[in-house]
């Protein structure tokens, strides 16, 4: 037991290289991260969110995150379709490609879910034309196709019809939420 009278005497630590305080109780140690540099400060969130692998969900309720995350998972199956896998020489369907397409929808969620407050319809991801991906939305208000290119350095296509409401086509970054894009799904 420790008395009041005693000395506090500073031993070396083994988590540490200098001399340390010996206590009768358990102390954590923990490392002091060092602040952010000055253009991480001033950098806006969306690009911050832009370079994670995964967008944290802004939902209160997890079914919806685990609705995308069980609907992204299920499209896993197109990075099977090898090189000729149709027969007519179509290429296969690579990784990253896939990637930039579930980053894509996982920001459109994210942002859908910032501007909303819930959780927007949820698309397909489906095989595209020469080794494309292409995220699919279509409910009784509307569909909306957007196809992600196999080079990274173009800008994915879209089209959406809300059934003779209205129709928009353009293109967009798809490292990027677009507003438009998701109001334009809220419109149902």
């Amino acid at each position: 037991m420790f008395s009041r009278h005693e000395r506090l005497v500073p031993t070396p630590s083994p988590q540490e290289d200098g001399p340390s305080l010996s206590l009768p109780w358990h102390v954590h140690y923990q490392p002091i991260q060092p602040w952010p540099t000055v253009k991480r400060m001033f950098e806006t969130p969306w690009v911050h969110l832009r370079d994670r692998q995964k967008v944290t969900m802004l939902t209160d309720s997890d079914s919806e995150a685990r609705q995308l995350e069980a609907a992204i998972a299920k499209s896993r199956w197109i990075l099977d379709l090898k090189n000729n896998f149709d027969g007519r020489g179509s290429p296969g369907y690579r990784a990253i490609v896939w990637e930039v397409a579930v980053r894509f929808l996982r920001l459109q969620w994210s942002e859908y879910l910032r501007q909303f407050g819930e959780a927007m319809p949820l698309p397909e991801i489906q095989p595209g034309p020469s080794g494309t991906i292409d995220v699919f939305w279509e409910t009784p208000g509307f569909e909306l196709l957007v196809n992600i290119p196999t080079d990274s350095a173009k800008y994915a296509e879209f089209s959406g019809d809300n059934r003779g409401k209205g129709k928009i086509e353009g293109t967009l970054d798809p490292a990027q939420p677009n507003r438009g894009l998701v109001s334009w799904l809220a419109s149902r």
